[in-house]
């Protein structure tokens, strides 16, 4: 039996970071292949991956934990923002949430959450947002509600619904 560790990541955890993302995004791929916006799973992971780096052990608006065991085997990364309007005012985004296939079905995931939930109780965050890939209900069956839905258009098709539109008002 394997001892997991659940701890804050630090900047030397940047390129395990990056790991975990890159697998994040290629299984989500996988799962979503129509999901938006496309990228190149490791080149994504790398950018992002680097954005934290130097953030990493430093910001408190930045709240990422990895599970070790032996390697890194599991993250949460959320950011915890401020909005200019609307209630609650603070709360954290979590953008990214993942645990190894392997190491699924024993508890990691629960265990990442109440890591992270420690750190945003001591900055006062009353509520966590995420979103998913459209047909990824996994929020859903744990009870979080739906508060909205983001779309997306080519350019192309955005100018011919407007020329489409003002044809079809100004025949009325």
């Amino acid at each position: 039996m394997s001892l997991t560790l659940y701890r804050a990541a630090s900047p030397v955890d940047a390129h395990a970071l990056e790991g975990l993302l890159a697998r994040l995004m290629r299984e989500q791929q996988d799962r979503y292949p129509g999901a938006y916006p496309a990228f190149t799973p490791d080149a994504a992971a790398a950018y992002i991956a680097a954005g934290y780096a130097p953030r990493l052990g430093t910001d408190p608006h930045l709240v990422a934990v990895l599970a070790v065991d032996r390697a890194p085997v599991g993250c949460l990364v959320g950011e915890v923002v401020t909005r200019a309007v609307g209630r609650p005012a603070t709360v954290c985004f979590v953008e990214w949430f993942y645990v190894e296939p392997a190491a699924r079905g024993q508890g990691i995931g629960r265990a990442l959450v109440r890591a992270g939930l420690r750190a945003l109780a001591e900055l006062g965050v009353t509520h966590v947002e995420c979103q998913s890939a459209p047909g990824d209900r996994q929020w859903e069956r744990r009870g979080w509600h739906e508060t909205a839905r983001r779309y997306v258009a080519p350019f192309a098709d955005v100018a011919r619904w407007v020329d489409l539109e003002e044809l079809d008002n100004a025949a009325r």
